[in-house]
């Protein structure tokens, strides 16, 4: 049955409409493109949901350089839990020095393609070395605690 309140509904587009539709969709591009790191977001929050994990905020400091190397000062808070964490960026690769507030943790670094893990030692302290330059998300789990994961960060 045809619907009689739209008529010609069910016509094909023509050509007139594929050029207006082709002009808004540049429009949208233009004016509103969709985010470059859309879909990391949602693998991030679908990841987050998955496992039940708290969610770490961020703070920025900033570091003089060491030895000629470019370094910065990352801290992520949630709850009980503090991650600080010093990248040190040579030209092909990033280590990174940290510390937990809980010692014995578990601190997972996943960048695209490579996770590098490392447990506390008695003072919260860790490294991860040999990491690729890019962006790079952080993972800590602690025994009797839901797992908490940072917002992304580039290095």
């Amino acid at each position: 049955m045809a619907d009689d309140t739209y008529p010609g509904a069910d016509d094909l587009l023509d050509a007139t409409d594929d050029r207006i539709l082709a002009g808004l969709a540049t429009l949208y591009e233009t004016i509103d493109p969709v985010p470059a790191d859309l879909a990391e977001r949602i693998d991030f929050t679908l990841a987050v949901a998955e496992l039940e994990a708290d969610i770490a905020e961020l703070t920025r400091g900033e570091l003089v350089g060491v030895r000629g190397e470019e370094t910065d000062s990352v801290t992520f808070t949630s709850g009980s839990l503090s991650l600080m964490v010093t990248t040190v960026v040579a030209a092909h690769h990033v280590r990174i020095d940290g510390w937990v507030t809980s010692p014995g943790a578990t601190v997972d670094a996943v960048a695209e393609g490579v996770t590098r893990s490392s447990v506390t030692d008695d003072s919260g302290r860790f490294a991860l070395d040999d990491l690729p330059r890019g962006r790079v998300h952080f993972v800590v789990r602690r025994d009797g605690y839901r797992p908490v994961i940072t917002p992304s960060m580039e290095l």
